[in-house]
Formats: C-alpha cells, structure tokens, sequence
C-alpha cells in the first residue's frame, strides 16, 4: 500500500468518526442534554461555505500563478474528480433517501446533503492514489468545448441564483422596520435566551413583502428575521421564533448556498435540480424535529396548523417556515406523528468514508502530444546529453546500460502522452524506468511506467508534469537497448539520484 493511500484511509477513518460524533453530540445539544456554555444551543453541522471557497480560492490562485491556458488545464485537473464525485453521490443519496427517512433522524439526512463539502480535502498532497482505475479520453477539442459550455452553464445559474437572492432580500427589507411591540419583544428575548444566543449578529424586523416569517442572510450582520405583518398569537410567536433561530443558529441559508452551487457545477445533471429540492425539504424536516423536542400533541398541532395556514416566498438562500406544496404531507406526518428514529451518526460516518474513499479512480485523459514536444521541445533529442538510466525498484535504483542511445531517443520522442486530471503517485507502479538528462536549462528526469509519465525539470524551481500513456509502454523494445549495470544505488530523491553539477 502506498504512503499516500496510507494517509488518505487514515484520515477517512478519522473524518468520519468526526462526522458521526457531531451528528450524536449535535442532537445531543439541541435536545437539552448538554450544557451549551458559552456558545449557542443550535450549531452548524457542516458549513456551506467550505467547497465553495475552495474552488473559488483555486480559480483565482491558478490565474495569478499560471494565467491563461495553463491555469484553466489545472482547474480542470483539481475539479474532475470533485464535479463528477458530485453528480455521483447526489444521484446514489437519492435513491437511497426513502430508506434513510425512514430510520435515521431528519438532521442526520439534512448533514448527508452536506458531505460533499469536504471533497477538496481529497485533492491535497499527500493522500495521492498510485493511479486512477479508469481513464476517460477524449480529444482535447471536444474537452475545451464541453469545458466552455459547462463554465457558461455554471456561470449563468450561480449568477442568477444570487442575483434572486439579491432582489427578494432587497424586496423585503426596503420596507422593512424594527419590531417595537413589547409582547412580541418579550417572546423574541424568552427565545433568545432558550437558544444561548447572548450577543445576537441578527436583528428582528417586520415587512409588508412577507406572507411568511422567515429568515434572510447570508453574512452575520447581515442577517435578519422579517415578520409578516399580521398578528400572531404568544404561542404562535415562540415556535416561529424558536424555528428561525434553529436555521439561524445552523447556518441553513449557507446550505442553501452550497446546494445552489452544487447545482450550478452541475446543471447538465437533471437529478441535481431534484436533489436541491430534496436537500430544502430534509432542512426544513430537520429544523421542524428540533423545534418540537420533547413537545407534547397540542403543540405539535399548533406547529401544524401555524404551517398549513402560512404559505410565503422562499426564493434565494432564505429559510422559510411554510411548507413546499411537495413535501407538505410528509412534513406534517412527521410533525403530528414523528417515528421513532436512530440518531444517524453511523450513518453519516460511513456515507462520508465511503465518498472519500471512492475519489480518485476515475481520471480524464485529453490533448498532450508526442514525446518530441512535451519530452525533449523545439530543440529536439540532439541538445540534451544522456546522463544515466536507472529501472526503480521501490527506493532503490538499479543502473542500466543504453547500448543504443539514439534509439532511447527516439523511442521517447515517439511516445504518445495525454493531460491526466488528478492527484496521483504512480509510486506502486510494477516496473519503472529513470531517463535523465543534462541540458543547457538543467536536468530533466523522465520516469516510465506502463501507463503513465512523470517529467521532473530541474531548473530555478522544481516542476513534474504527468502524462497518461494510452499505448503503455513496450518493455520488450526497451529491454533491447538496455542492460543492468553492476550496482544498487539507494534513492536520494524521489526523481532519483541527481548528478553533482546539479547539486551544486
């Protein structure tokens, strides 16, 4: 097993006993059982925030470094696996949503939404795969194509998306104004207090724009809970209060962001569009099971009915409390009559071991060249010098004799190479061999494998670029032209052993 590998079952394992202790010790919080402290009752799962600034940070990190072509090739490679893991875990959880409603709890079903956020993580050093199991190809005209449309499409549904948001939150708050009542004020500081939230970042505010109450913000300071203009009962006041605060406390609009984003990456993808939907409904069920903990059947009934009698608006990232006219029966049931569930937590443990553990097999093979160009550039074979060949064997290099130097060359210059997207070591490869060259720029490395090769420039910095090889590599010929030499020379690198001009 690869030290990559290695590490990236390890910290699987850990992140999955991570989720599953949040989602026990979450429910825990919420239902009274633990002492809050200092810090709200009502906590955020998993924030929505992370996959997105991830990408974006990427996007413009890539720009800055590599510009232009370079930086959309190294997207693409960082976002494959994440886009197509997506589309893939969404489909799957769908399918599989009916079982988990049944018998885990509805905030473990809002937190399985969620997961995906830490599919970044499987993209860092370190947790690299040896290589990928399967390799799409394609040629590189339809890649740039397809990647035109896609960042078109995602563009234009992210866009529109927050610019929704935008107008309805500047529909509701242009007329909008502080609540003076004192009776509601009352109820508004009794719930407060019930949540832990000692220095609240949000204010309460009516609005003649709303039918329903609901809550709207992204940014903390930002964020307001808008009242319709109407007369509500104490009752009445304490569960509306007591279900915005839980979005609230939860950061729901950021799940709601999140999901939109994971929409907008893949908006080719029908089951997407579904799976949004899906994912506000489990949201809403999640946050209805807080509000009613330990509630008894009148107030179940009050919930109920406060629900079938509120029907609103609940465009952009908002957390409304009425009810979609697809999810009302389900909702209810749930509220008059909850079943007894389990917490979900190994549920959640296991759905986030078994995404993770599953990235990185499936690779994209476009565009690349022969060997000529990407090996060796416009100077061609005759401006490098052939300084060793060395077959790898683990962390040691056995030294071979080139009894025909130009037919190494042009082998090499022959080789047809690939872009591969992903993050991989090839370092369990079975059989390897070293090439390197001195040049005028400083020495360049390449390693063969049967289906990959690394190219190492040692230079003013160090750069590796890997290419797939569709052909695979023909040993036979190879071993025609090179023959052991007598010693084992350990690995001082993992390109191999460098000359002592480079050193220097």
């Amino acid at each position: 097993m690869s030290e990559g590998m290695t590490i990236k079952i390890g910290f699987t394992i850990v992140g999955s006993l991570v989720f599953g202790s949040i989602v026990a010790f979450r429910s825990r919080r919420e239902e009274g059982k633990d002492d809050y402290g200092y810090r709200p009752r009502y906590l955020g799962y998993v924030s929505g925030a992370i996959l997105p600034a991830a990408v974006l940070s990427w996007a413009i990190l890539f720009f800055l470094c590599y510009g232009g072509r370079a930086a959309a090739q190294a997207l693409l490679s960082a976002c494959f696996g994440i886009f197509l893991h997506i589309g893939v875990y969404y489909i799957v959880l769908l399918l599989l949503l009916p079982f988990f409603r049944e018998r885990i709890s509805a905030r473990a079903c809002a937190m399985l939404w969620m997961i995906p956020n830490y599919l970044y993580l499987t993209e860092m050093g370190g947790m690299e795969l040896p290589g990928p199991a399967f390799v799409l190809q394609a040629p590189e005209r339809l890649v740039w194509g397809l990647f035109t449309v896609w960042l078109l499409g995602f563009a234009g549904v992210l866009a529109w998306s927050i610019l929704s948001h935008l107008r309805f939150r500047r529909q509701i708050l242009s007329t909008a104004r502080e609540v003076t009542d004192p009776a509601v004020l009352d109820v508004w500081e009794e719930e407060l207090k019930n949540a832990n939230f000692i220095e609240p970042w949000f204010r309460l505010v009516t609005s003649p724009a709303v039918s329903s109450p609901l809550s709207i913000g992204l940014f903390r300071h930002a964020t307001r809970v808008v009242l319709p203009e109407r007369q509500y009962s104490a009752g009445d006041l304490h569960l509306i209060f007591r279900h915005e605060l839980v979005h609230i406390g939860r950061e729901d609009s950021w799940s709601k962001f999140f999901l939109v984003f994971c929409t907008a990456m893949c908006w080719f993808n029908p089951f997407m569009w579904k799976a949004m939907q899906k994912s506000a409904d489990d949201l809403e069920l999640s946050c209805d099971e807080t509000v009613l903990v330990n509630a008894g059947a009148d107030t179940r009934k009050q919930y109920a009915g406060l629900i079938l009698e509120t029907a609103g608006d609940g465009r952009g990232f908002t957390t409304c409390l009425s009810a979609a006219a697809s999810s009302l029966r389900y909702r209810l049931q749930n509220i008059i009559r909850p079943p007894r569930k389990h917490s979900g937590a190994l549920t959640a443990g296991l759905m986030f071991f078994l995404l993770c553990m599953s990235c990185g097999y499936v690779a994209l093979a476009y565009g690349g060249g022969r060997g000529a160009d990407l090996f060796f550039g416009e100077g061609g074979p005759s401006e490098y010098t052939l300084a060793y060949v060395n077959e790898v064997d683990g962390s040691s290099y056995l030294p071979l004799a080139c009894t025909d130097e130009t037919a190494l060359h042009d082998y090499l210059a022959s080789v047809e190479l690939r872009e591969l997207t992903g993050n991989y070591d090839f370092r369990e490869e079975e059989r390897k061999i070293m090439v390197l060259y001195d040049t005028s720029d400083g020495f360049i490395s390449v390693i063969l494998s049967d289906g990959m090769a690394k190219v190492a420039r040692f230079g003013d910095r160090m750069e590796s670029e890997f290419y797939y090889l569709p052909d695979k590599t023909n040993w036979e010929y190879l071993d025609t032209i090179l023959e052991p030499a007598a010693q084992v020379l350990s690995a001082e690198t993992e390109t191999g052993p460098v000359p002592e001009r480079q050193k220097r």
